[in-house]
Parts: structure tokens; sequence; C-alpha cells
């Protein structure tokens, strides 16, 4: 397999990345490995290169998951490549799976496997409103299916679609950025598919709850809608999202999540869509065409001697890019109403 790169964002999540690559040195052995890690203080880039010397691992300011997927496709060689979460344990049967319906119909831009909880119950993906309407949260997949939208935690594509359509747009630091990656290819022709093969999937590895990553989810969302949607629906959205801040800043009886509603009631009054509470690379939704025109690879501007000469450790950032897609927001207003009178149960809880 090692017409295949498999890239893995990892933010302190040592224990479960650790599994992760165990799993893959069953699964995917000859696989080209790059493990991007956004400067975690757990210990995990030790971990990757003591245990794990054959890994390519790459360190760089953690400026959200789509900066680090980027930053890992810059470094990938493969003709298939795979985007896995560091929580995510995948199977030789699904990689199998997944490159051959790449292989055998072009019109896929990019396959999934069916995510699994540790207790093997399938897991309800996208939530609302997208989890409502997406059937394979409902209905067993037994065949390889198309589908409207694909989870980011484990999906593989390949290098031809990525020279079309490019990678991920950085302007999402969490959540929403694999949104905007479906529709982009489904409106360059393309479709996607489920292949009926499960993987286990943790899920909240790299992230504990916490009202900023709330906030980043509301704001990428809205971000995506001015991205993709009609005028209309992204003033309704808005609108929404300002009389929820607004409300919420002077009823919610946690301080930090007072302060979460007040930042969400001025961004939205603002119009500042791409506001995030974090950090986010300045790259925007360059990372496209130009990383993907023959192998154009990112070359560190420094580079931390390693003792094995086959396990590199860069430090660094790159040029990347990104476009635009079509819309699958019709229900954004309807999400607002209905998440409206959830939000005082689910403020906490991000992801």
């Amino acid at each position: 397999m090692r017409h295949l790169s498999i890239v893995i964002p990892s933010y302190n999540a040592r224990a479960l990345l650790r599994r992760t690559l165990r799993t893959l040195q069953v699964a995917a052995p000859e696989a080209e490995i790059i493990v991007v890690d956004g400067r975690s203080r757990d210990g995990s880039p030790e971990m990757v290169r003591d245990e794990f010397p054959d890994v390519a691992l790459h360190r760089y300011e953690n400026h959200g998951f789509a900066h680090a997927v980027n930053r890992g496709l810059e470094q990938a060689s493969g003709e298939y490549i795979l985007l896995l979460n560091s929580d995510l344990f995948v199977s030789k049967a699904a990689l199998d799976a997944m490159i051959g319906r790449l292989a055998a119909d072009r019109s896929v831009a990019a396959v999934a496997p069916i995510l699994h909880n540790e207790d093997g119950t399938r897991q309800h993906l996208f939530g609302w409103p997208f989890g409502a309407f997406y059937w394979p949260n409902w209905l067993r997949v037994r065949n390889v299916s198309r589908v409207p939208l694909l989870n980011g935690a484990c999906f593989m594509t390949r290098r031809d679609v990525l020279r079309e359509i490019g990678a991920f747009d950085e302007n999402f630091f969490l959540y929403n950025e694999e949104y905007d990656w479906c529709v982009r290819a489904q409106r360059a022709g393309y479709h996607l598919e489920l292949v009926p093969e499960p993987v286990v999937h943790v899920g909240g590895g790299s992230t504990a709850p916490s009202p900023d990553l709330w906030l980043e989810a509301q704001r990428g969302f809205l971000y995506f809608t001015q991205k993709h949607g009609s005028p209309l629906a992204t003033e309704m959205l808005r609108r929404a999202m300002q009389f929820q801040g607004f409300c919420y800043k002077r009823t919610d009886p946690r301080a930090r999540h007072r302060a979460m509603w007040a930042k969400l009631e001025s961004l939205t009054s603002r119009e500042a869509y791409l506001e995030s509470p974090f950090e986010l690379s300045g790259r925007g939704d360059r990372p496209a065409r130009p990383m993907w025109q023959g192998v154009m690879r990112e070359r560190p501007a420094a580079v931390v001697q390693e003792t094995t000469s086959t396990h590199a450790m860069s430090e660094s950032a790159s040029e990347a890019p990104v476009e635009n897609g079509a819309s699958v927001v019709r229900l954004a207003a309807e999400r607002l109403r209905i998440a409206s009178r959830r939000l005082p149960k689910v403020a906490g809880a991000a992801g």
C-alpha cells in the first residue's frame, strides 16, 4: 500500500494516537503515514519519534484541523490519500474497500467507512439539520452507497481530485470544513460514497467541551452558509444567531457562556464571519490547486535533525489553497430555531 498516504492531525491525544498507529502497523504496514502535530504538550511527538520511527512527524502551530490536514497533504506522495483522526482505528478491509471504489469509479471524489463506537453501536453523524436527513443515521448500509456528506474523521480521496477541487478551507478552525469540501466536490461533478465496512471512532480525543468550541461551530456554520448559501439564508441565519447571543448573554447562569454569547452577538451584528475565537492560519480559502500541480511540497524553514534519518520533525508553515461549492443549507433557519430550544443544555458541549 505504498501508493497510500495517511494524514493524521493530532493534538494532545498521545494514548489514542498510539493505538491508531499500532492499528495501522497491521492494517497498512506499507503505507506512508504522516502525523501533523499542533504543538501537543502531552508527549505525543516524543511518543511518535521513539515508538514509530517510520512515521513522518511534522510539527506546526495549532491553527486548527483544516490547517493540519493541508500541511499533511503537502507532504503526501501517494495516489490515494486517507484523512484519519488520531482517535480512529481502521481495518485493512476498510482500506481495501475504499481504495477499490476510488480505483473503479473515477467519478467518486471520496469514500468513507461506517463509524462505530467502541461498544459496537453505530455513530450518528452531523447533528442538526444535516443529521436528521442523513439516511445512513437511520438505515443500515449494506452496499456501497452514494451520500451527500462524508465525515472528516475518516475519508479517502485521490490526488487527481485534490488537484481539481483543492484541499480544506483554513477559514475553518474546527467543524464544518468537511461540509465545505464535500459541497465543492459535488459542484465539480463528483459524488461521494460510503462502503459498508465498520471502523471504530472514539470521538473527542483532542477536543474537550468548551464554550469557545461551540462558538467556533456556530461561527463556522455561518461562514459556510455565506460561502455556499443564498444571501437570504445567510441573513436569516445571521439574525437568528444574533438574537440568540442577545438573549443568552443576559440569561445564561454560567459566566464563561455569557461571554461566549456576547461574542456571538458581536460577530453576527458586525457580519464578522471570519472572526474565530481561535487563531487561524491566515491562509484563508487559498489552500487549493497550486499545491497539487505535480508534487509541490512545503519545505519547512527549520528542520530539527533526528537520530533516525527516516523520521522528519519539521517546524513551520506554508502556503496552500480552496474555493467555493454548492448550497446545502436550505434548513439553516430551522436549525437555529430548534437549536435555540436546546441551548441551555448544550451550550457547554462542543463537537
